[in-house]
């Protein structure tokens, strides 16, 4: 379980393929993230992924087929957010996020409001009715409040620290993103489905 408050940036150094799944190697400043045992879940871009091995300055992750289908592309050199779990001691500064990714959205409009960033996303038609307004979703694993929901798209507001401090800073229009929606409204929808 994360908050969706992202705790560094890091640098993907290497992505070997395993048949149909892969191996990350993933570069992290070590002050800014608490994970540090072999076993412990990281927040990769949102994907919640196992630490396999450790090399100074360098997480390991083994990356399923069924994770690689349902997320964004992973590339080298590119930048990822990252997140350690949440401590049941901890504060929740954002909002309850598993690192399951529902989809992949993409951004369809960026505006720049002041020194804010104003995005519209176009999530997958099947996750809409799962995005309210004024609740919580997690891009990129970075947790955010839906400003506003217009047909088959929403927006969010990026202020300045969030846009410095993770790699929302790099989304272009047309970028595609790790999407998941709030926890409690897939339960819920699970729960009203099975009446």
């Amino acid at each position: 379980m994360f908050t969706g408050i992202i705790q560094s940036i890091g640098l993907i150094k290497k992505i070997e393929s395993l048949k149909k799944d892969a191996r990350i190697t993933v570069a992290y400043e070590t002050n800014k993230i608490k994970a540090s045992n072999l076993g412990d879940s990281i927040s990769i871009n949102g994907i919640c992924l196992t630490i396999q091995k450790k090399q100074k300055n360098q997480f390991i992750f083994h990356v399923s087929e069924e994770t690689l289908s349902r997320t964004i592309s992973f590339s080298e050199k590119s930048l990822v957010n990252l997140e350690s779990a949440l401590l049941y001691n901890g504060k929740v500064g954002g909002h309850f996020v598993t690192g399951h990714i529902d989809g992949v959205a993409k951004i369809t409009d960026i505006k720049i409001n002041s020194q804010c960033w104003i995005l519209e996303i176009k999530p997958p038609k099947k996750l809409l009715k799962f995005i309210a307004e004024k609740g919580s979703v997690a891009i990129n694993g970075v947790s955010l409040t839906v400003n506003s929901i217009k047909d088959d798209k929403f927006k969010v507001n990026i202020i300045p620290f969030t846009l410095k401090e993770t790699n929302l800073g790099n989304l272009a229009k047309g970028s595609e993103i790790n999407i998941e929606v709030d926890l409690i409204a897939r339960y819920l929808e699970n729960i009203l489905k099975r009446k």
